[in-house]
This record gives structure tokens, sequence and C-alpha cells, in this order.
């Protein structure tokens, strides 16, 4: 019998983008912001008025995606989950020079996961999958399958989807739900 196909988002669901984000902002701009104050996708509006959009040009440094820090027990349950389903990653560059460094950065501290299911694309509808677990609403919008979304301060308001607060719920409902 086939595994059930799994895909997960890359940025804040296995590699904590937002931390390292506010933190490079922070030191930049001597700022006191915390990833918990980042309450939407686009937040320029709560930099210092010297930084505004300039705040996304942090998503251009190549160095940003090959030094993040790992979500924790991602590693781990994506490990056993692996053993169940068909794990794919699907993460969406913010520009072309974002690819490598994302692809990196999983063969790094995923070398458990097969890279030709390491999949960089903006339309996360293209995949076909049972499950999509992902933070951002609009990724999971036009999914076709159950789409779990993985809490972060840019979706508390969120109510479409099913939601999960870290990976020991992950673990626990897609092992119940294999």
């Amino acid at each position: 019998m086939a595994k059930k196909r799994l895909g997960v988002d890359q940025d804040n669901v296995i590699a904590d983008l937002l931390s390292e984000w506010v933190r490079r902002y922070n030191n930049d701009y001597n700022d006191t912001l915390t990833p918990e104050q980042v309450d939407c996708w686009n937040w320029h509006h709560l930099c210092k008025p010297e930084c505004g959009t300039k705040i996304y040009t942090y998503m251009d440094d190549p160095d940003l995606f090959l030094n993040l820090p790992v979500m924790e027990g991602s590693q781990e349950v994506l490990r056993e989950l692996s053993y169940t389903y068909d794990v794919y990653i699907v993460t969406a560059p913010f520009n072309p020079n974002n690819v490598v460094p994302k692809y990196k950065w999983l063969k790094k501290h995923f070398p458990f996961l097969d890279e030709e299911k390491f999949v960089f694309t903006r339309d996360k509808s293209i995949v076909k999958a049972e499950y999509l677990i992902d933070d951002k609403p609009k990724n999971l919008e036009t999914f076709q399958g159950t789409r779990i979304l993985y809490t972060a301060p840019h979706n508390l308001d969120e109510e479409r989807f099913y939601r999960v607060d870290n990976w020991d719920e992950i673990r626990e409902i897609l092992l119940d739900w294999k």
C-alpha cells in the first residue's frame, strides 16, 4: 500500500525564520521587537520609520536562510513520520536567490528526507498530497487536501483550518490519521 503524502512548509514550520528576521532587525535598528509582536504577514508598520519596508530586504540575503534555527521537535517528528508518510517539503522562496540556501539548510538539518521531494514554488496548490502543514493561511486556501495551520503570531485570528501549535501535536494527529 502506498504511503499518504504529507507536504510541510519550511519557513516558520521547520525553520524558525521569524525569530532570526526579528533578531537581525533589532540588531540593525536598535529596537526591542519580539517575534510574538509580529501579528501580521506584512509587518513593516511595526518597524522603526527609518527601516520601514527595508525590513523585506533581509529576505534577499541568502545567508539568512542558511543559518536559521530548527523549529523544536520538527526533526524528530518528521523522521518518525517519514516511516509512515511520503514527506514533501514545500517552500515558497522569497526570490530565486533563496532556493540554494533553503536546499542546503534542508540537507544539513533533515538529511533523512529525500531531496527529490523538495518543492520550491509559490503556488502550493500544485502539490498533490493528502495533507499540507503551513503557517501562511493564503498557502492553504487553494490546497486540495487536509489543510493544517501551524500556529504563528501572524495567524492567530485565522479560524478556517485545522490548527496545530507544535510538533508534538503534529505527531499525535498524523499518526492517528494514517
